[in-house]
């Protein structure tokens, strides 16, 4: 009873939180990634990069509050630079949407992935 009270007592003189850093940082980092495609039933809108989406961590963000996020912003899945109208968007006819610079660049990334579909 009395380290508990000295420990309170601390914690407010000092102006400390009972939980760790550590858990504040993932607390913070999961809210801001978290979004409701986290916990739709279907498996299928799961992205499995994102950390919120596994099923332990899925747990832990449930009762953090959700990302939100005004602007949303295209990455190019091969060169992961952003699209924007310096490097366009194109969707080529299997649906797929990749970046202008690689389309046209000389890596020939873009031939190789496309020659990848058609077979």
């Amino acid at each position: 009873m009395l380290i508990q009270q000295f420990r309170y007592d601390n914690y407010r003189l000092h102006q400390l939180g009972n939980n760790s850093v550590f858990t504040i940082t993932l607390q913070a980092g999961l809210s801001a990634i978290k979004t409701p495609q986290c916990y739709k039933e279907d498996g299928s809108s799961k992205n499995p990069d994102c950390p919120v989406c596994s099923k332990s961590l899925n747990k832990l963000a449930q009762p953090l509050p959700m990302a939100h996020c005004a602007n949303s912003r295209l990455v190019c899945k091969i060169s992961g630079d952003v699209m924007n109208e310096n490097n366009p968007p194109m969707m080529l006819p299997n649906g797929y949407v990749y970046g202008y610079n690689v389309s046209v660049g000389g890596n020939g990334l873009l031939k190789a992935k496309i020659a990848v579909v058609r077979i």
